[in-house]
């Protein structure tokens, strides 16, 4: 990240950082990997060395992310997809990366969804679903009933990486207010985006859009992977047109960005879905 700042800044720090950093990186790989990719806690060959494998392996991977935006060349790319196609593999599904506790889960899954924000790959969705399923959201008893999670540390862990994981789903989207029973998801369309929202009851609220937060809140010129943020899916400009089609009766709307993040009006009846498309004008 600090190589990131001073590649805005054109320093003269950028060299010899990227040559340093490039070194450490290709080191990990050649020592602290396995055949799929997948880092291990320590280096092999090191002292206290051993075959188990890092929950924060994703966490890592941002920062190979931001060398290949800062060279501007896909130079650790391929390797990580391939990893990422390698969670297909049985021994990656529930692997106990840190025993029973909930944090090693929810580290690895976090840290995979940033990376899979970058370079998304079909193997690494799968896995993220069924890793928040099996072994972060699942309580064994209905939604409706199941009994919260406490405020401790790894607990809100496991929280943060279960919201983080709703939100790929909706590509950051967010209803407000949120009703019990209600559902929201939404896809990829060329360069927009085709949105799914129903709900067991009447419904009326609002959907709201995100926005380029690395440049409103942050001020970077770049969205730049980050540990510990919410990574951006589909964002809107806040002055640019957008048209919303509702799919069922072809009723198109044009709104701003501006108008969307603010909230899409939405009004729907029990057990109702609208689908909506939404596209930049």
């Amino acid at each position: 990240m600090l190589l990131a700042v001073e590649s805005e800044l054109e320093s003269e720090k950028v060299a010899p950082y990227k040559r340093q950093l490039k070194r450490v990186f290709d080191a990990i790989l050649e020592k602290g990997c396995n055949e799929d990719g997948m880092m291990y806690n320590t280096l092999k060959g090191s002292r206290n060395w051993n075959d188990r494998l890092s929950d924060g392996w994703g966490y890592n991977y941002v920062g190979y992310i931001c060398y290949d935006m800062i060279v501007g060349e896909a130079v650790y790319r391929p390797h990580i997809e391939r990893t990422l196609r390698n969670l297909a593999k049985p021994k990656y599904q529930n692997y106990a990366w840190e025993g029973t506790s909930i944090d090693g889960f929810a580290d690895s899954v976090e840290g995979g969804i940033y990376v899979l924000n970058r370079y998304p790959v079909k193997e690494g969705f799968d896995w993220a679903d069924s890793e928040v399923a099996a072994n972060i959201a699942w309580s064994g008893d209905p939604l409706e009933s199941a009994e919260l999670w406490g405020t401790m540390k790894l607990q809100a862990n496991g929280v943060r990486t279960v919201i983080m994981h709703a939100l790929m789903h909706t590509r950051g989207l967010i209803a407000r207010p949120w009703s019990l029973g209600m559902e929201l998801g939404a896809c990829p369309s060329g360069d927009g985006l085709v949105v799914a929202i129903g709900a067991k009851k009447d419904y009326q609220g609002k959907i709201v859009f995100d926005i380029k937060r690395h440049k409103h809140y942050v001020r970077f010129a770049k969205d730049w992977p980050r540990m510990n943020t919410l990574p951006e899916w589909y964002t809107v400009e806040l002055e640019k047109s957008y048209k919303v089609t509702d799919l069922r009766s072809g009723k198109a709307v044009t709104y701003t960005g501006r108008q969307l993040h603010a909230g899409l009006p939405i009004r729907l009846k029990a057990t109702e879905t609208a689908t909506l498309c939404v596209e930049p004008i």
